[in-house]
């Protein structure tokens, strides 16, 4: 009884909490989120953050031949720790004992001249960066972020992106923020659904909607490219709310320019899509092009216009793959993301400096094949997404286009109605009385009075009533226990009394 009297408290305590509106609940879920965080922050910043990666050494590629692999952490004051696939550890903090970590800890190594792989701890690369000049030169550099690692690519100079993590062969991201890292890499590594994604093709006069669903050619049972109005797109993205649609164009500021089929350039003011996209939580990839042609019309020679690299990009299994796929042999690309409020965060992919670029002569080559060949060469990506935080609150409704905090909250009331189902059903007795079967004609007529009642309870009277049932059940209870003695001693008086007659 007693255990059954924690449980119900329990279950009190956490109904209360989840069913007390959407304000609360809200809280509540950001508090656990927060402790979560902190808890996994004061791992990592810990010494236990040294001992993941040392645990981690084992998932590394193999080392090249002669080389090894150490974990490695730094003390603000610029004290290194390294640890060996054995947990031998050595501590190095001046130049003469950094010289002696591959002997004392990679032998091997040391004798063969091979070179060390360090995998780094979070804390090393976002706050203590500045010590990264101390470690052995020529080292291949790793970044331990949560469960992966990534190599690490130095730049010269000591701004925020002087180090860049390798998240893709073509995908480099700065490593200057940790909240802003944690984002992009949330961002890229999120699954793909190839079908909730749209390619456009803008032209003007063309259909003014998209359907809700895209449309699959039978041939290769893959989704079509939309062909849309551009001076209609704010009204036709409503319909596809949660997806991500592709346009391509040549950007200028504000401004995006397409070439149609037939006419002159055109443009679009590019803020209005990606305002209307956000009201609609719809993800925007825009894809840059000197070349503005529109997959899925023909040029010149009759060919099909296709986004260079779209097709390999769309059968892949993240959004990191994707771009990945759509940067293949244009160079590396630079990641940043910014926070632009309101659950929407604005991602940019430039090329890195010294790369490929429209001015190179492989660049100008290539937007000549492009006429050529029909392909669209796309030199930069910007992308408006849905935050990490927006899109796991989307993928948390049960119903879409309401709040998860509103269903989470009508969710706990029904519970607590529930869990006092008996004053409930009492009380609506006297709200709404049953059915009597003389008062109906025909019997389908009763009966759809009595499921009209049985709905409008369950749905409606059982969650509004649900905290005062849940209370009055609990007082019951506690009512009940503690009058137990007085009650158990007047039966036994009783008993006595009925044995002594």
């Amino acid at each position: 009884m007693r255990q059954g009297g924690r449980l119900l408290a329990m279950t009190t305590a956490l109904v209360w909490s989840l069913s007390t509106g959407p304000a609360q609940a809200n809280w509540l879920t950001r508090l656990l989120h927060e402790a979560g965080e902190a808890g996994g922050r004061a791992a990592r910043h810990g010494a236990g953050a040294l001992d993941d990666a040392a645990a981690h050494l084992k998932h590394l590629p193999p080392a090249k031949p002669g080389g090894a692999a150490l974990a490695a952490s730094v003390s603000q004051e610029g004290h290194w720790t390294f640890v060996n696939r054995a947990g031998e550890r050595f501590t190095a903090g001046t130049p003469d004992e950094m010289k002696r970590v591959a002997t004392v800890l990679a032998p091997e190594a040391a004798h063969t001249g091979g070179k060390l792989s360090l995998l780094l701890t979070e804390d090393t690369v976002f706050r203590h960066r500045s010590h990264l000049d101390a470690l052995p030169e020529g080292a291949e550099l790793r970044l331990l972020f949560g469960r992966q690692s990534y190599p690490l690519v130095r730049r010269s100079g000591t701004g925020a992106d002087s180090v860049l993590a390798e998240l893709r062969p073509n995908l480099l991201v700065g490593t200057g923020d940790r909240k802003v890292f944690a984002e992009a890499v949330w961002q890229l590594m999120r699954p793909l659904e190839k079908a909730r994604i749209r390619v456009l093709a803008l032209q003007p006069g063309s259909a003014k909607a998209m359907s809700p669903v895209p449309l699959i050619d039978p041939a290769t049972r893959r989704a079509v490219t939309d062909t849309v109005d551009p001076f209609k797109l704010g009204d036709a993205v409503r319909a596809i709310r949660g997806q991500t649609v592709v346009v391509t164009g040549r950007v200028d500021g504000r401004l995006m320019y397409f070439l149609p089929p037939s006419g002159p350039e055109q443009r679009i003011i590019l803020d209005d899509l990606i305002g209307a996209a956000a009201r609609a939580d719809v993800n925007v990839v825009v894809l840059h092009s000197a070349t503005p042609r529109q997959p899925g019309a023909r040029n010149w020679l009759w060919q099909r216009v296709e986004v260079a690299g779209l097709d390999e990009a769309l059968r892949r299994a993240s959004m990191g793959d994707f771009l990945n796929a759509v940067a293949a042999g244009k160079g590396r690309l630079v990641l940043t993301a910014t926070d632009r409020g309101a659950g929407r965060v604005s991602v940019q992919a430039v090329a890195l400096a010294g790369g490929p670029d429209s001015h190179a002569p492989g660049g100008i080559l290539s937007e000549v094949v492009s006429e050529l060949t029909g392909h669209v060469v796309s030199g930069a990506i910007r992308m408006d997404l849905a935050s990490s935080e927006r899109q796991q609150e989307l993928e948390a409704r049960i119903i879409p286009g309401i709040p998860s905090d509103l269903q989470l909250g009508y969710v706990g009331l029904l519970i607590a109605g529930l869990i006092g189902l008996s004053a409930a059903r009492g009380w609506w007795g006297r709200v709404w009385p049953a059915e009597q079967r003389q008062q109906y004609a025909g019997a389908l007529g009763f009966l759809a009075a009595r499921v009209a009642r049985l709905a409008a309870f369950v749905l409606v009277f059982l969650p509004l009533a649900g905290i005062p049932a849940l209370l009055w059940t609990l007082a019951l209870q506690i009512w009940g226990w503690t009058t137990l003695p007085v009650r158990a001693a007047r039966w036994l008086t009783r008993r006595r009394a009925g044995e002594a007659a």
